[in-house]
């Protein structure tokens, strides 16, 4: 996670109060793994169809947490692709991010 960035527990009422409606690159992961790194016009709308419709990578970890930062959506893409080679998360190879 970027050092600036706040943990939230990946719950429906965290994600209400704390994610944005905004573009950014959004980060799903336990205490020991990076799970998934994503990217979205609403980031808020995108954690809510991963919990809603969790993959069945998804549901082999837990308890989940999530982060984000706000980024432009020229910039998404860029920090994306350096997030997922730095971290190598889990579950991001096996499923398209969600972009709304």
């Amino acid at each position: 996670m970027a050092a600036e960035s706040t943990v939230y527990a990946f719950t429906h009422r965290a994600v209400i109060e704390k994610a944005p409606k905004a573009s950014g690159v959004y980060y799903i992961f336990t205490s020991k793994r990076w799970v998934y790194v994503g990217e979205s016009d609403d980031i808020q709308q995108s954690l809510f169809t991963h919990l809603n419709e969790p993959s069945l990578c998804l549901q082999r970890f837990g308890p989940l947490s999530f982060s984000f930062e706000l980024t432009s959506p020229a910039e998404r893409r860029g920090t994306v692709g350096a997030l997922i080679a730095a971290r190598n998360p889990a579950c991001t190879l096996e499923e398209p991010s969600v972009a709304l």
